[in-house]
């Protein structure tokens, strides 16, 4: 068969630039080959310099764009059979194996795959799905994320309509998560070994403490924006235990701990 093609799309607002420099050093270092399908969506001031992103495609779109808009504006201007969909903070921290690229756009042609999580995420009794993917059932939380994933153009001018944004589209499936149906959503999926060394390394605009330290250290050549602050240790430490417990609560009890702590700041929705 002919080769599957596809697109590496970065969604992103122009005071983020910083952060999208950042990724597309890694990206240099760590998965050059892709470089030629880059393209940088982003929402622009009119004011922004690109001098930083030369042999780089940018996608200006216009003020009032939402992130999922500006995925969907580079998929009715790019061609490809899959995206791959990357916010800036999504730092690939290691080097990418080609063959792994390779043997995912496979699995996802010929399983006909419309959208993959691509950071794993572990869950009992999960229904794999060729080498690479497992299924995602409606009662998963977090399933369907907007941070890095592959899609198909079918799928992402399905869902990102009406100018949604990246947290309608997360909430979406987790009001599905709270229906308790226990059915498998057929055509998504989620992978299960993380071949993107995905490092999210932001939280509510600042650098995490843990994964910036990590980098730094790790890649020393990189100038990571030192006027962006980062998050303390004690939030640090919540946020860890946050993602420890709240996956194996019932959902009454999460609903009811996060509704009572919903001032703090350390909780994104309510559900």
């Amino acid at each position: 068969m002919e080769e599957i093609t596809y697109k590496l799309i970065m969604p992103t607002f122009s005071k983020y630039l910083d952060i999208t420099a950042s990724f597309l050093e890694l990206l240099s270092i760590n998965w050059p080959e892709s470089k030629k399908h880059v393209v940088i969506s982003v929402v622009d001031n009119q004011r922004q310099e690109y001098s930083n992103f030369k042999g780089f495609e940018i996608l200006k779109n216009k003020v009032g764009t939402t992130l999922p808009g500006c995925v969907v504006n580079a998929v009715k201007r790019y061609k490809a059979d899959y995206y791959f969909s990357f916010l800036g903070d999504a730092f690939i921290s290691k080097k990418i194996s080609n063959k792994d690229v390779d043997d995912l756009l496979m699995e996802l042609y010929k399983n006909n795959i419309e959208y993959c999580r691509l950071k794993p995420q572990k869950v009992m009794n999960a229904y794999p799905i060729g080498k690479m993917l497992r299924s995602i059932n409606t009662n998963e939380r977090y399933s369907h994320s907007f941070v890095a994933f592959a899609a198909t153009s079918e799928f992402i001018l399905r869902e990102f309509q009406n100018n949604m944004t990246d947290r309608d589209f997360e909430v979406k499936y987790l009001k599905l998560a709270l229906q308790n149906k226990n059915e498998i959503i057929p055509n998504r999926v989620v992978l299960k070994r993380n071949i993107f060394h995905i490092l999210p390394s932001i939280q509510k605009g600042k650098w995490d403490l843990f994964a910036i330290t990590f980098l730094r250290a790790k890649y020393p050549q990189i100038e990571f924006n030192k006027k962006r602050k980062s998050i303390g240790i004690i939030y640090e430490l919540i946020l860890l235990i946050r993602g420890m417990i709240l996956p194996a609560m019932p959902n009454k009890l999460r609903i009811k701990i996060k509704k009572k702590l919903n001032k703090t700041g350390f909780f994104d929705t309510e559900i």
